[in-house]
């Protein structure tokens, strides 16, 4: 009985850790749960459980800002984060083949608490991997994943679309978060 007492509070905690991305646009809302994903969408690779949409958003040809929450819920007091690109559209669901391609080298976030993170991680400028050449109309997904303290992995994603007009700074809109 304190097995199963013990082992229902770490899945409760383990449910609770997740990623939403608030720049550029956000695939879908995957934090939900239902009988189908019991501990939440995040969960499910490479997608966090959400296929392909047709929901993209302008991106400059040489690397732009990412923006996301990383402690929607508890649980995020110690985690590693990935920055991940996947480029083309050959993919199982239409969406890139390979999401193993880093954008950033790991960082670790330490929040003040274990409670949720009170704040937005902005990245003004998250660079394309070097030797990259990405051309206007490229379609390409950036994938975060969040590994937390308990070693469970979450993803998230979000489809970009790229373009060379958005390549210098003041032609980028502004972020204000």
């Amino acid at each position: 009985m304190l097995a199963s007492l013990f082992l229902a509070t770490t899945v409760a905690t383990l449910a609770s850790a997740h990623v939403v991305i608030t720049y550029p646009g956000w695939r879908g809302n995957n934090l939900h749960t239902n009988e189908e994903w019991p501990y939440g969408m995040q969960w499910q690779y490479p997608c966090g459980g959400i296929n392909l949409t047709t929901n993209r958003t302008y991106w400059p040809t040489t690397g732009g800002a990412l923006s996301f929450q990383p402690g929607w819920f508890q649980g995020h007091q110690n985690a590693l984060l990935y920055v991940n690109i996947g480029v083309g559209t050959e993919g199982p669901d239409g969406g890139p083949i390979n999401m193993s391609n880093p954008l950033l080298p790991p960082f670790q976030l330490l929040g003040p608490s274990n409670g949720p993170y009170p704040g937005t991680v902005c990245l003004p400028q998250v660079p394309l991997p070097t030797n990259w050449t990405m051309n206007p109309g490229d379609n390409a997904t950036l994938q975060i994943v969040e590994i937390a303290m308990h070693g469970a992995a979450l993803f998230s994603k979000t489809n970009i679309w790229l373009s060379s007009a958005l390549t210098s700074p003041s032609s980028r809109p502004a972020i204000r978060e």
